[in-house]
């Protein structure tokens, strides 16, 4: 049996068109059930669930009171009855075979995680829109992460969502609950370190709704980079340095204006610095203006604000850790494993 598992809170914008997206090519797969785990949302989220649960008996609702996402798969990983567990986010449209490709994928390769690149689509078609999904694509954007950027089939850190065989969660454990950020990366690294086998297919194809408007590039970013100081701190680990690279640009650009007071000379190492980082920006924003259908300028304050606020979050982060999660916080902590099955 496969268990799609869809963690979800006030997402009754995109819950019907991904649901649509996945029923409409389960019509050859029966064995099957949708779990769709609700966050305590506050709109019509939890009607729209109902309302497809009473067409379709392989779509079920179950609730999670603390509202965050670990807590959602885990929840629903003891509560689901399929061999193969799959990973979805409502923020999606799923391509056309994503499940059977998933599936004949985890089974050649002989993974125990399997994924797919991600085309990201804005929520509302603006000039804004088009820069923050060009930005957020690019490797200028967002470093290393090869499944924003695009690839052949080939082994990697980590893949969006996942999809994976079940005894994966009583090999290395179930998701960290105490990350409300980074607990894919961090299950993924776990199951890497493991000696576990994590693949990434051109042939599993989704499209992701990114934000549309700067403040909700600033405070998506903002957020990923604060958690990234916070997934150290909790688990020893689980990151790559691409993670951490706004962080450094940050606290060079901070230091250099700082110790400027007392070493004038250091103002124009600041100057060059910022002079360095609006050439290669501005670079790469000519670049993709045509293909973007957008304007140079918006492309070059998306890059500003997506890594000043990512930068800028992380730096929170380290700061902040030690008062938020104590002085010695548990490196070894890998949750629950499944206790309760149901056959």
């Amino acid at each position: 049996m496969i268990s799609i598992i869809i963690p979800m809170r006030n997402e009754a914008a995109f819950v019907g068109a991904c649901l649509d997206s996945l029923l409409d090519q389960l019509t050859d797969l029966q064995d099957v059930e949708i779990l769709c785990v609700d966050g305590a949302s506050k709109d019509k989220t939890r009607d729209i669930v109902i309302t497809y649960a009473a067409k379709d008996s392989r779509v079920r609702l179950i609730d999670n009171p603390q509202k965050i996402v670990p807590t959602a798969m885990n929840t629903a990983i003891r509560q689901s009855r399929g061999d193969i567990i799959i990973r979805l986010d409502c923020h999606a449209e799923y391509g056309k075979n994503y499940i059977k490709n998933c599936i004949e994928v985890l089974q050649r390769t002989e993974a125990d995680n399997v994924g797919g690149y991600i085309t990201t689509a804005p929520i509302k078609d603006t000039r804004v829109a088009r820069a923050i999904v060009a930005t957020t694509s690019s490797r200028f954007g967002v470093g290393g992460s090869s499944f924003r950027t695009g690839g052949g089939e080939q082994e990697v850190d980590t893949v969006p969502f996942g999809c994976f065989r079940r005894d994966v969660f009583e090999r290395f454990g179930m998701y960290d609950e105490r990350l409300v950020r980074n607990q894919d990366i961090e299950l993924n690294s776990r199951i890497r370190k493991g000696g576990g086998k994590i693949v990434i297919s051109p042939s599993i194809k989704l499209t992701y709704y990114t934000r549309s408007t700067f403040t909700g590039l600033r405070q998506q970013a903002f957020n990923n980079g604060l958690w990234n100081p916070y997934t150290i701190y909790l688990t020893g680990g689980g990151l790559r340095l691409r993670h951490f690279i706004p962080l450094s640009f940050v606290l060079s650009l901070l230091c250099l204006a700082i110790g400027g007071l007392f070493f004038h000379p250091l103002w124009y190492l600041l100057a060059i610095e910022l002079l360095a980082y609006l050439s290669a920006a501005g670079f790469v924003s000519l670049q993709l203006r045509k293909e973007a259908n957008t304007s140079w300028l918006l492309l070059l304050l998306s890059f500003i604000q997506l890594h000043l606020s990512y930068g800028l979050g992380s730096l929170w982060g380290l700061l902040s850790a030690p008062f938020k999660f104590g002085l010695r916080p548990t490196h070894n902590y890998i949750g629950t494993a499944i206790a309760d099955r149901k056959d």
